[in-house]
């Protein structure tokens, strides 16, 4: 098996180089650089939306604590001692 994969590797160094091959490097250099500048903007915005998230979380939260109305006052129709005050 290996004398297959040396025989092939073998013929492949006789080879000459596709065409295509020459210059490519260049524009691999240049998408990696716009997907890293691509990158450093998705990173900003997601920055900015986790902000506006935790901002808008507070604001609906409402962080300060508001007295619970009482369960039975005095101004409710339905109060026992206002149904028993009547008779």
């Amino acid at each position: 098996m290996t004398q297959h994969l040396d025989r092939s590797l073998q013929r492949l160094s006789h080879t000459s180089d596709h065409p295509g091959l020459h210059g490519i490097e260049g524009g691999v250099f240049d998408r990696l650089r716009c997907d890293r500048a691509a990158r450093g903007t998705g990173l900003r915005l997601a920055g900015v939306a986790a902000f506006g998230a935790a901002t808008m979380g507070l604001i609906a939260a409402d962080p300060l604590p508001r007295p619970a109305p009482p369960a039975f006052a005095d101004d409710l129709a339905l109060a026992p001692s206002t149904l028993l005050g009547e008779r």
